[in-house]
């Protein structure tokens, strides 16, 4: 029986309906599936940004870095020198400024040291469609200055040169303008380098070691205040490869306001300064007298009495009674003794020497500048004397520390450097002395710190060996006593010699020899980064 009277026709259509269900049910529990699936991925994703953070982060710090106009400098170790960072320019349309007295004030809230009457003439120079009235703002300066609201006021985003360490190694660094020219320094010395790492997202990595260059810093200075002089300089070098561990001139500035600061405080001492070097040049007269086998170690000296040559009498500042060896003539500093030695070699090997020595040019730090000394030809056996205790050229300390490096090269030169060098990086070597006139000279500079002007030096346990040095300053008159160059320069350990340092102070008072007020200094400081370089200091004994 048909139920309701449905006709044949109709009779497939409820098998039809059945057949359709299931198919729909289907589709239903796919897309529920592939839901699913999506969220799933999601939360995936999630746990990965959250934690492994985002991995196209690096990729677009590195694109951001290769975008700076001037990459990072840093020490040895790694340690953060100078770097670029996003800074703002406050400007203004001189156009749309109403009130210029009044933003002008209103800025001096913010920028205290801000000049009213400059800032209210730019604000109104209508000449000029836009004006600059403040560089280098910190995000928290430009938030504060648009909270003020002011009309025609703006900003345009710059980059900025900071040195975090502040005034530590500002001469070596040196500094930029505020477009970020290089003015100085390294940051001038080594311009295209710097502006090369910038676009490279690399860091420029110096020989400096900022430890060693804190420490060498305050014993600097420190002992520039005690003998009231007018600047100093030092210099400590790994006397092998030629690498600069510590540059510091004094007085100290802040490189990150390097326009605030006197010129006498930027001035580099130790690349920029030229003075007579003093008796620190005696222990090379010494080794070219060996060299050049004018003389010999058992030979003995009469220096009691007065040197004359060209009707000029050359003096000890203290008599030398008896017979003095070589090592005497070092350890008192003879300038009797280093003047009969320079006779004996003559002018032209003696120019040979010095021109070896590198004291007859411009030293070749990666600075801004290297002065190059004055060193005219020596022309009568006077001059010829003079050179050899001290007087007659003028160098620079980093000169000095170069030509000291043959007696830890076993008689041969190594140019100072500011660059870090690989380890196995290939050193050149210039030849000036045999490794046997180097050792004996080093035994007489061994013998001035321990019984000799250079005794304030030492260091227990270091085996310092150097020389003292005091040039009297040439002023219009001639030489003035109570003004002088008063320097140590050395090497450590004696045993095996590795590093130099040289430490002077200028305009020292009269009978402020460099034993006196150099010497000290060296020896403080050799205490305190002799750990720092692997050495190790032994205990002063106390006094009895």
């Amino acid at each position: 029986m048909r139920p309701f009277g449905v006709s044949a026709e109709a009779e497939p259509q409820p098998t039809y309906v059945v057949e359709e269900a299931a198919p729909a049910r289907n589709r239903v529990r796919v897309l529920a599936v592939g839901v699913f699936a999506v969220l799933l991925l999601l939360a995936g994703r999630a746990a990965q940004l959250a934690f492994a953070g985002d991995p196209l982060a690096a990729p677009r710090a590195s694109r951001a870095a290769v975008s700076l106009p001037r990459g990072d400098i840093v020490d040895r170790n790694g340690v953060l020198l100078a770097t670029t960072v996003r800074a703002y320019a406050l400007t203004a349309t001189p156009a749309r400024v109403w009130d210029a007295p009044a933003i002008a004030d209103a800025l001096r809230r913010v920028f205290p040291d801000l000049d009213r009457e400059t800032a209210i003439r730019r604000l109104t120079d209508t000449s000029r469609r836009l004006v600059y009235l403040r560089r280098g703002l910190t995000p928290d300066e430009r938030a504060r200055v648009h909270d003020l609201g002011l009309a025609g006021v703006g900003f345009e985003a710059e980059h900025h040169r900071e040195y975090p360490q502040g005034p530590l190694a500002a001469h070596a660094l040196g500094f930029t303008d505020v477009d970020l020219n290089a003015l100085s320094g390294v940051e001038r010395g080594l311009d295209a380098e710097i502006r090369a790492a910038g676009a490279e997202g690399r860091a420029v990595r110096l020989s400096l070691d900022v430890r060693i260059q804190y420490a060498l810093e305050e014993e600097l200075a420190a002992a520039a205040r005690a003998a009231n002089a007018s600047g100093g300089a030092a210099i400590l070098l790994d006397g092998r490869t030629g690498e600069t561990l510590a540059l510091a001139s004094w007085p100290a500035f802040d490189p990150n306001a390097a326009g605030a600061a006197p010129a006498n405080a930027r001035r580099d001492r130790v690349a920029g300064d030229l003075h007579e070097l003093g008796s620190t040049i005696k222990p090379f007269t010494v080794a070219m007298a060996l060299q050049e086998q004018v003389t010999r170690s058992g030979e003995l000296f009469d220096l009691t009495t007065p040197y004359v040559v060209d009707n000029s009498t050359i003096r000890d500042h203290e008599r030398i009674d008896g017979l003095a060896t070589l090592g005497d003539v070092l350890a008192h500093s003879s300038n009797i003794g280093a003047a009969r030695l320079s006779v004996r070699l003559g002018g032209a090997r003696q120019r040979s020497y010095l021109d070896r020595l590198g004291l007859t040019s411009a030293a070749t730090l990666e600075l801004g500048r290297n002065q190059a000394p004055i060193a005219p030809q020596a022309r009568t056996r006077r001059d010829v004397a003079g050179l050899g205790f001290g007087y007659g050229l003028a160098a620079t300390p980093a000169a000095l520390a170069g030509a000291y490096t043959v007696f830890a090269n076993d008689g041969a030169r190594v140019a100072p450097t500011l660059r870090a060098m690989a380890p196995d990086a290939p050193v050149e070597r210039v030849p000036v002395f045999s490794p046997e006139v180097s050792r004996q000279v080093l035994v007489y500079l061994r013998q001035v710190v321990t019984e000799g002007t250079g005794r304030a030096a030492d260091a227990p346990g270091l085996l310092v060996a150097g020389k003292t040095g005091t040039a009297e300053k040439f002023s219009g008159a001639g030489y003035d006593d109570s003004r002088n160059f008063s320097s140590f320069a050395g090497v450590f350990p004696a045993n095996d010699p590795r590093y130099v340092i040289v430490l002077a102070l200028d305009d020292t008072g009269a009978g402020a020899a460099g034993g006196m007020v150099a010497a000290p200094a060296v020896s403080r400081t050799l205490r305190r980064i002799a750990p720092m370089l692997g050495l190790r200091v032994e205990v002063r004994a106390p006094a009895r």
